[in-house]
């Protein structure tokens, strides 16, 4: 694989650079009118208020504080509370990332945050709630949210980087040496994807986790992700972490075959739990749940 240049990233100081990756050149940008780019931005901010606002009871009533994280690449909204030795960390899913089958949306955030239900029901000490890229935040803060980095670079070089560098902000802010990762749906791959480059990683959990993409994407015959990196490329990287991998039986859009694919790609899986359930979707509030598997496990 070659490095190549995909398009002109803002840094957090406001520079402009061009970004690298592995793999293909994202996409060539055309010219874009004016009054199109108004359009976009408009309906990004009214689905973007319309997400948050959704997301400020759970908050409110979990008591969490705000903690917005700026990385090189991205502003990322995030949610902690508390300090201890070991930090609970829980990554959003891939929200309202399509409108249909063949139309992206113009903003990922999504209406229903499971992973926020799933964050707000910990009682740990410290806890920390990250939105993946371009969720929940708004005007200056949508520093290169353009429509690949929902769909087909979800889980690029750039997205893994800046919410690595997030962790450790927060370990420093919560006091925290290790962490418990716990990601819903592709949320599930961004935990294995940090897990990766981590040493400090005690234990990941997925709950209906995207943790095998170029299968899932075969699987329901749709356009494969060619700019991110893929979590089951890694397996054998991963198989000395503690892992629990949760799925139901009636989820038709990550089904269970998704893990297994992932877990078959590794020599020894005596790290590895796949624990199923029955009765839940894939949109189905999983916190109602997933707690009880969690304390069974040790994940919390």
């Amino acid at each position: 694989m070659t490095f190549r240049s995909w398009f002109p990233m803002v840094t957090h100081m406001g520079q402009t650079r061009s970004a690298t990756m592995k793999g293909n050149q994202l996409f060539a940008q055309p010219g874009i009118s004016i009054l199109f780019l108004f359009l976009v931005c408009a309906l990004s901010f009214l689905s973007s208020c319309t997400s948050k606002n959704a997301a400020h009871g759970i908050v409110e009533r979990a008591q969490f504080r705000e903690y917005i994280f700026s990385g090189e690449h991205f502003d990322i909204q995030g949610y902690v509370k508390g300090t201890d030795s070991v930090l609970h960390v829980y990554i959003e899913g891939d929200g309202k990332a399509w409108l249909n089958r063949r139309r992206p949306s113009s903003d990922p955030s999504p209406e229903d945050p499971i992973g926020l239900r799933l964050a707000a029901t910990d009682t740990h000490n410290a806890v920390l709630y990250m939105a993946r890229p371009c969720q929940f935040v708004e005007g200056a803060l949508r520093r290169n949210c353009i429509v690949p980095m929902w769909t087909s670079a979800r889980f690029s070089e750039p997205v893994v980087d800046d919410m690595n560098v997030f962790l450790d902000a927060a370990k420093k802010k919560t006091g925290a040496q290790r962490l418990k990762l716990v990601g819903y749906s592709g949320g599930g791959a961004i935990a294995l994807l940090l897990a990766v480059q981590r040493s400090d990683v005690a234990m990941v959990v997925t709950i209906a986790g995207n943790v095998d993409h170029a299968f899932w994407t075969s699987l329901h015959q749709v356009s494969p992700l060619r700019e991110s990196l893929n979590p089951a490329d890694n397996a054998q990287s991963l198989e000395n972490v503690r892992q629990v991998h949760v799925v139901s039986s009636d989820d038709s859009v990550i089904p269970p075959s998704v893990v297994q694919s992932y877990v078959g790609k590794m020599t020894t899986s005596d790290n590895v739990r796949i624990v199923t359930v029955d009765g839940v979707n894939h949109t189905d509030d999983w916190s109602v749940i997933v707690p009880d598997i969690l304390n069974r496990y040790g994940a919390r």
